[in-house]
């Protein structure tokens, strides 16, 4: 039965029902939608149906006004434009108003009202396309090795793309480089970020900051306050010996200077070697509750609320990722302001971004605080809206974009990235069924083939059981070894060409004919991580984790260049360039 309760909730944007993972649909609580609506700002009192009405009547006051961002689609009739009296370019030129047609071009317009103004933001039809079939590689930053340095940065970045490039590479896809925290330095988890729009100063290119070169694993403890001091003795030097950067700003300002001006470095190292795309920068789903962006602007996200994942057969209790994102509430009443800002601060020029958790587009799973995970909701944002400003500004940076579309997707969500020409991912390890794994046939030309994220294991690490080593010693169940076995079996059918199987500790020839296999896809793009070119077993980031695996802190065996020398990666490398030399330019738009 709908009370008014429910309604209310339906109005507000959380769904009361949801499907699980086995097909099941699922209820949430009334207490569970009182908790949200009122961390919403829909305070129901003692929750009679007097209050409830007055929070529906305030919900719907609240939506009335007039939107100060409205998002369009290039060619479609201009149906919101009632009683626009003029309406300019961003250079401030009166055009013609042809609500049939509606706009020929995309970008960001002003429509003039006779008693204020919206911005109308025109998308194109579709995101910029991979323009050749290529391959690329995810690098850890902080895993690239320097003989003076202990982790990498832009700096050492800058080096190993431009090696990269000279083998034919297309791309490099980075974890996030977004703003940590300068108050805790040694903390160091790229996907609970400070802020979105800064970037990790740690990363700012510097001469010398090593402590410890030689380490297998990063002691963040350690070198976090070691490379934040560095960056404090360059900034001093900077003003002592220049007037005008003394006057110009302050630390936090020095920094974030310098990291972009590293990153950008980065990217154009990457187009003068020959790639295609370059950079593909990853954008986090959330950020810190405590961090820089939430505590600037609380009105913008969400308060009293986590978000995460509803229960399903990886986190059989749900999962609380300890992140809060933006309100919906909150993006519309500033115009959408933020998340543009977020998005140019994350897009660079000619290359790529890849979206996190890309479902939180359309819908976000949202845990009232002091709740278990299993006690969420789904909480709806603005789809529409938010997808035409993400096809507008990656117009506008000419990057392509993919979506991390792993798990159970929202009715409708495929269809609308396919449409708008945004790539998913087919990654090995998951594209099978319960007769194995998938020929590479399955692999469509709509997404981009991987052989591994930082997630999961390697595929050495997988063949070799790597992986369920670390399952039993931390009591996380997963598969069992005589599964492994049989799993073992049909990826060799699916990969091995006929060969024999190489026994469980002998990853080599696996790794060459998984590379050799996902070459001959039709995805426009296949990334291979680091560690599986390299062949390392170990992953960099085990989920569910903090202190008990070293996550984010592996560092590669040796410096690019004397990796990209070892006979078995040039091998990897040969393989990968004649299965997609990079003449090989599509005729036609992908996806």
């Amino acid at each position: 039965m709908m009370t008014l309760l429910h309604q209310l909730a339906q109005e507000a944007g959380i769904a009361r029902l949801w499907t699980d993972a086995d097909g099941e649909e699922r209820q949430v609580s009334d207490e569970s939608l009182r908790d949200i609506l009122s961390a919403l700002g829909l305070v129901l009192g003692n929750g009679d149906e007097a209050a409830i009405t007055i929070a529906r009547a305030a919900l719907h006051e609240r939506r009335s006004a007039r939107p100060t961002l409205i998002t369009v689609d290039c060619g479609e009739p201009l149906a919101l434009l009632d009683g626009v009296r003029t309406l300019r370019t961003d250079m401030g030129e009166v055009i013609e108003i042809d609500a049939e047609r509606g706009l020929s071009r995309p970008g960001y317009y002003r429509a003039d009202y006779d008693d204020g103004s919206s911005i109308l933001a025109a998308a194109p039809a579709r995101c910029p396309a991979i323009k050749r079939r290529g391959w690329g590689v995810t690098i850890q930053i902080p895993s690239l090795r320097g003989d003076d340095k202990d982790f990498g940065d832009f700096g050492l970045l800058a080096d190993a793309v431009a090696q990269l490039g000279a083998c034919g590479v297309d791309a490099v896809a980075l974890s996030p480089v977004h703003a940590l925290s300068l108050a805790d330095p040694g903390r160091f988890a790229p996907y609970s970020p400070s802020s979105r729009i800064s970037l990790n100063a740690l990363f700012a290119p510097l001469e010398t900051a090593g402590v410890s070169p030689s380490a297998a694993l990063i002691d963040w403890d350690v070198v976090g306050p070691a490379r934040l001091a560095a960056l404090e003795q360059a900034f001093a030097r900077t003003a002592l010996d220049d007037e005008a950067a003394r006057e110009a700003g302050n630390f936090e300002h020095f920094v974030q200077e310098r990291s972009r001006a590293g990153l950008d470095v980065v990217q154009r190292a990457a187009r003068d070697a020959g790639m295609a795309i370059g950079i593909i920068a990853d954008l986090a789903v959330g950020v810190d509750p405590q961090g820089e962006e939430a505590r600037g602007d609380p009105g913008l996200f969400l308060q009293g609320l986590r978000i995460g994942a509803p229960p399903d057969p990886l986190g059989p209790q749900g999962q609380d990722w300890g992140l809060t994102s933006y309100s919906p509430q909150g993006l519309a009443d500033r115009g959408f302001a933020p998340f543009i800002a977020m998005l140019r601060a994350n897009l660079p020029q000619g290359g790529g971004i890849r979206i996190d958790h890309a479902f939180g587009l359309q819908r976000l799973w949202v845990i009232p605080q002091g709740r278990p995970a299993s006690e969420g909701a789904y909480l709806t944002y603005p789809f529409t809206d938010l997808l035409r400003l993400l096809k507008l500004e990656a117009w506008r940076a000419g990057a392509v974009v993919i979506a991390e579309d792993l798990g159970t997707r929202p009715s409708g969500f495929g269809k609308a990235l396919e449409e708008a020409g945004i790539y998913g991912m087919t990654v090995l390890p998951f594209t099978r069924d319960e007769k194995g794994f998938l020929g590479a046939s399955a692999y469509p030309p709509g997404s981009v083939a991987m052989s591994g994220t930082h997630d999961i294991a390697t595929i050495a690490g997988w063949w070799t059981g790597r992986d369920l080593d670390w399952n039993r010693k931390l009591n996380r169940g997963g598969e069992t070894q005589a599964e492994r076995a049989k799993a073992r079996s049909m990826l060799w059918q699916a990969i091995g060409a006929g060969a024999p199987q190489p026994s469980d500790d002998d990853p080599t020839p696996v790794i060459e004919r998984a590379l050799s296999f996902l070459a001959g896809s039709a995805s426009p793009l296949l990334l291979v991580p680091m560690e599986d070119l390299a062949g390392l077993v170990e992953q960099p980031n085990l989920p569910g984790t903090t202190t008990e695996h070293p996550n984010w802190r592996r560092r590669l065996p040796a410096p690019i260049d004397a990796l990209l020398a070892d006979p078995a990666v040039q091998r990897r490398i040969a393989c990968l360039t004649k299965a997609r030399p990079a003449a090989a330019e599509f005729q036609e738009d992908q996806p």
